[in-house]
């Protein structure tokens, strides 16, 4: 009998080091370097410790440029320094005098030297030159991810690109109407069910994959809900790295919280679909199989401050032992709050596993 507790204790042992596929890091304020609130929402590596980061709110669509330095043993990060922002000339805005392009998304591509950004108000993934300046092309995004076939405000916040695989990846924040009613409190305890669409370096779509998202919180609601894919990641051998991200404003705000959950899918070894397919009647089995890599949760509380909507993610560096890491970026919506209860821009490391 002691030997059958013995096995036993092992496999649970076992069971616990391999879920643990990821470690995260204490969230730093950008505050630490200087760095004044804004509204980051996208965050891409240019090479060089230097990473693109978009703002959903700015007077202009384009992008910052951070440079952004990690300990190369414990992947902390020790250095942040904003170099400037790179901005449209010319940009659409609304009467507010905010570009009506409502960038969300980030990525650079190193063998054209150039910048690609997601909008949210245009549901367009356009390019822009190093300088900021739109070169005119875009990414051909199919109709069914059209402005006028997302829930406002739930369109493209994710925007990924791999140089070693050449793929461009990017989906909706949450279900499109076509594929069913959103997780919210209309349709509490949902699993939200969306389409992971890849471009290639040609700017065409390419290929397309189920993504069923966990099950959303049922009840207790606050004033504000919102339940999606902020952010995805690719990663250099196909993989992909998908943040769903389930937030909670309270009435009162305090007791208002962030739930992350960090996964890992392989397009791979799954089954493609295409804009017709009805995910609702889907087989469950050609849904992308998910693997759990890391949970954390950041909330608002009268004794604990560390709320944070975390909505971009990026590869970081490689630290010595090979493992790589990626970096956070979280929307404060410029510092919301007054006084001592005030939201905070943080920056976020996770350390993948080997």
């Amino acid at each position: 009998m002691k030997q059958i507790y013995w096995i036993l204790a092992l496999c649970f042992s076992a069971v616990r080091l391999s879920a643990q596929e990821a470690v995260g890091l204490k969230q730093r304020p950008l505050s630490d370097w200087g760095i004044g609130p804004a509204q980051f929402s996208g965050i891409a590596p240019m090479g060089n410790a230097r990473y693109a980061l978009v703002s959903d709110k700015e007077a202009t669509d384009g992008f910052f440029v951070f440079r952004i330095e990690q300990d190369s043993v414990s992947g902390e990060v020790t250095h942040v320094a904003l170099e400037g922002f790179r901005g449209n000339p010319s940009p659409r805005l609304d009467a507010r005098g905010i570009s009506l392009r409502d960038c969300e998304g980030v990525a650079f591509v190193p063998e054209t030297q150039t910048v690609f950004i997601s909008g949210e108000g245009d549901q367009e993934i356009l390019e822009y030159r190093l300088d900021g300046v739109p070169t005119g092309r875009g990414l051909h995004v199919p109709p069914v991810f059209s402005l006028r076939n997302i829930v406002p405000n739930y369109g493209f916040e994710a925007l990924a690109f791999s140089p070693e695989t050449g793929r461009f990846w990017t989906t909706s924040e949450s279900m499109l109407p076509h594929d069913g009613k959103a997780a919210g409190p209309a349709a509490p305890g949902v699993q939200n069910l969306l389409r992971l669409q890849s471009f290639d370096t040609g700017l065409h779509p390419v290929a397309q994959y189920a993504y069923r998202m966990d099950r959303g919180k049922t009840d207790d609601f606050g004033r504000n809900y919102a339940y999606g894919v902020p952010a995805m990641t690719a990663l250099p051998d196909g993989r992909l790295l998908v943040l769903e991200r389930e937030l909670d404003v309270s009435n009162g705000y305090l007791s208002s919280e962030c739930v992350c959950k960090l996964f890992e899918v392989n397009p791979s070894e799954g089954w493609q679909i295409d804009s017709s397919t009805d995910l609702q009647g889907l087989d469950p089995n050609r849904f992308l199989v998910k693997r759990l890599l890391l949970v954390f949760k950041t909330s608002m509380t009268p004794f604990r401050h560390n709320f944070a909507n975390y909505e971009g993610m990026c590869l970081g560096r490689t630290l010595a032992d090979g493992r790589r890491t990626l970096l956070l970026v979280c929307d404060s919506q410029g510092g919301f709050g007054k006084g001592p209860v005030h939201l905070k821009d943080y920056i976020k490391v996770v350390i993948l596993g080997n």
